[in-house]
């Protein structure tokens, strides 16, 4: 009997072992995508750390067009940060994006655009694999850091490790490995480029085979940067990042529900605070009587105000990316008006966060770049003093 049982079981562990998954991209149209990825990074300079602070990439993409074959989506890529001991990211920087996703995995991206800066991770052979199967694949990073941008390709290691159940779907596991060593000494690069580029990374994948989207990812990265000084001395710049990426998947809003969705927020929101709706998303707009002359401390008024709207933020968008920016009038120097609109929109950022049970959040100060109003005149410049706390929608 031990024995017919012992045969039995070598035979379910096999059939379960040959069980193949077909991999691969894709989106419906008009499906949007939500990349979130957050790295705590380490920043060392001749092997000594020097800074250490955390990076957020959002990117946001929607389906535009799709086929068989491609898939193409547009969108946003912003890039934030945190310093050590704050609370919320500032806003660094957005890219437009436009590009294709095939089947595969493989980006196809126009000559000349930088992002997405990492491509083709993961990327999937056009066959069914079993666990335990391993395959290769290209990636490319494009680094954009020096006076000339330029892309480093390497072979990526993909093992598929095992399936998971998470909320009764299928999840694959799979573990990825690539490192980069280049020597790039020789004559032809310019004067800021690194003579020695050297790196690793270890990284996990959990793939929605049904879906054939990503769903998280967790990386363990890093890369260091050799340059050569005066008198043959050389230096270092070296970054580790520990990076989780969460993934969150929505149908894009038509002009009809943008509207209806406007009018359904303002019913929740305090007297004097409007909402709007543009191309960045749904827009709660406030004035500058948020605060005190030539200050950045919240009122308790304000406070008030602002609880009604995290409240509102929650019922309605409870796991929405939320960009706080603040804005000023023309009058006094740009580099302080700049300074006092970035404080402001930090002190609001920083204060819906505690309230709203999710961290994406950011803020980015605009000083007077962005009037709304006309400056000539009173009334416009008590419009331009503002803060606008936008939801993103797609």
């Amino acid at each position: 009997m031990k024995k017919i049982l012992f045969t039995l079981s070598i035979i379910l562990i096999f059939s379960f072992n040959a069980h193949a998954y077909k991999l691969s991209w894709d989106l419906a149209k008009d499906e949007r995508i939500e990349m979130v990825k957050t790295a705590g990074v380490k920043y060392y300079v001749n092997a000594r750390l020097s800074r250490v602070y955390e990076e957020r990439n959002v990117i946001d993409l929607t389906c535009s067009e799709k086929s068989d074959k491609l898939n193409r989506v547009h969108g946003v890529f912003s890039i934030h940060e945190k310093n050590y001991g704050e609370n919320v990211f500032k806003l660094i920087n957005q890219f437009m994006v436009d590009f294709l996703i095939e089947p595969s995995g493989k980006f196809i991206v126009r000559k000349g655009d930088y992002m997405p800066n990492l491509r083709h991770i993961p990327s999937f052979p056009d066959k069914e694999i079993n666990i335990n199967d391993t395959w290769k694949a290209d990636g490319e990073l494009v680094l954009d850091n020096f006076s000339k941008p330029f892309m480093l390709t390497f072979p990526v290691e993909y093992t598929f490790v095992k399936v998971i159940k998470d909320n009764e779907k299928d999840i694959a596991v799979i573990n990825y490995y690539y490192s980069v060593n280049i020597d790039m000494s020789g004559t032809g690069y310019p004067a800021d480029f690194p003579v020695k580029i050297a790196g690793e990374n270890k990284g996990v994948i959990q793939w929605d085979i049904q879906n054939n989207k990503p769903k998280d990812m967790q990386d363990a990265y890093q890369i260091a940067f050799i340059f050569a000084g005066q008198g043959g001395t050389l230096t270092s710049a070296e970054f580790h990042m520990n990076i989780k990426t969460e993934n969150s998947h929505y149908k894009n809003y038509t002009p009809k529900e943008k509207e209806t969705a406007k009018e359904e927020l303002q019913k929740e929101l305090p007297e004097g605070v409007d909402a709007d709706i543009d191309k960045r998303g749904l827009v709660v707009r406030m004035s500058d009587l948020l605060f005190d002359f030539d200050s950045y401390e919240l009122r308790n008024d304000t406070r008030d105000k602002l609880d009604q709207i995290a409240e509102a933020i929650k019922k309605k968008y409870p796991d929405r990316e939320i960009i706080v920016e603040g804005h000023t009038d023309s009058k006094g120097e740009a580099s302080y008006n700049l300074s006092l609109s970035e404080k402001r929109a930090m002190k609001v950022s920083e204060y819906l966060k505690s309230k709203s049970g999710h961290d994406k959040f950011s803020y980015k100060g605009y000083g007077k770049n962005n009037p709304m109003a006309d400056n000539a005149t009173a009334e416009g410049r008590k419009k331009n003093r503002r803060v606008e706390i936008i939801i993103k929608l797609n």
